[in-house]
């Protein structure tokens, strides 16, 4: 695993707004209780025990077998709609059995309205993901031009 010091700042967490682990490992923890003044930790399950649109950060470990729509659709409720979802599985040579790889996640994901706009390794075997809410409409069918005589 790369050092809080490398991953931490890169995870754009605003200043004072709660946080949560779910799974994985504790490596980053204490920097982002101190950002965030406040840091919940939950075991990997679903459903996610948690209180909606409560967390502006939410750092997901998605390293074990687990249903990707209904995880993806929790992630989203618990997360605050300016907030970010990291969510961390395991890189292609080393993706163990019956975990999601990434393009299960991202696909369950982007199923939510949410988007992804940031790819993070964590290390030689894990990196993450980041998705936030779509701000706006995505891009329509340009206007008809009316011919004028």
């Amino acid at each position: 695993m790369r050092t809080a010091v490398e991953v931490v700042p890169k995870l754009g967490m605003k200043s004072g707004t709660p946080a949560l682990r779910i799974g994985g490992v504790a490596t980053y923890d204490r920097p982002i209780e101190h950002l965030a003044g406040e840091l919940d930790v939950l075991d990997f399950e679903v459903p996610i025990r948690a209180k909606d649109g409560r967390f502006g950060l939410v750092l997901c470990f998605a390293l074990e077998d687990v249903p990707v729509d209904r995880l993806a659709a929790d992630l989203v409720r618990v997360t605050h709609p300016d907030g970010a979802i990291w969510i961390v599985v395991w890189k292609k040579d080393f993706l163990s059995d019956g975990a999601s790889s990434w393009k299960e996640a991202q696909e369950a994901m982007l199923g939510t309205g949410w988007v992804d706009n940031k790819i993070l390794s964590l290390g030689a075997e894990v990196y993450a993901t980041r998705y936030v809410r779509r701000r706006r409409p995505g891009k329509l069918e340009p206007a008809a031009v009316s011919e004028r005589s």
